[in-house]
């Protein structure tokens, strides 16, 4: 049986050869990631450094938007109160405006009805006046007639 003997010799042989360029693939491979993870690093470091003022300036950026939007909502707050208390102190005056003119309506009316009886009256009394003026003229003409 040596030709068992061989066949498994050349059988562990040709393991230990496959398992040492397996351990040399697994080395170079070794080697490769470390570069790999070096260049990752270098690359991280250069991302870190360059990202950094902008990521900062980013949140700046954020933080002076919050408080713009803060302000611009405080002051619409502002504005949105002002205009209610205007609006209410509008609504108060023209409802005093409308009292008012209904009270210099019906003065007006009053007055009105006043001034037309008032004229009437004084219309009246002209009347009554020419009527007495005409009877002393008459008069004064019947007797300056009889006296001469």
């Amino acid at each position: 049986m040596v030709w068992a003997e061989v066949i498994t010799a050349i059988s562990t042989a040709i393991i230990a050869l496959v398992v040492l360029a397996v351990g040399v693939m697994l080395l170079a491979l070794q080697r490769e990631v470390r570069a790999l993870m070096r260049t990752v690093d270098r690359t991280v470091d250069h991302l870190d450094r360059d990202a950094r003022p902008a990521l900062d300036s980013a949140r700046k950026l954020v933080d002076d938007a919050s408080l713009l939007v803060s302000t611009v909502r405080s002051e619409t707050d502002g504005i949105v109160h002002s205009s209610k208390d205007v609006r209410k102190r509008l609504e108060q005056l023209i409802n005093r405006t409308e009292d008012r003119l209904h009270d210099l309506d019906a003065l007006i009316d009053v007055v009105q009805t006043e001034v037309e009886e008032t004229a009437l009256d004084v219309a009246a009394a002209l009347r009554t006046t020419r009527r007495g003026a005409s009877v002393f003229r008459s008069m004064k003409r019947a007797f300056l007639k009889r006296g001469r």
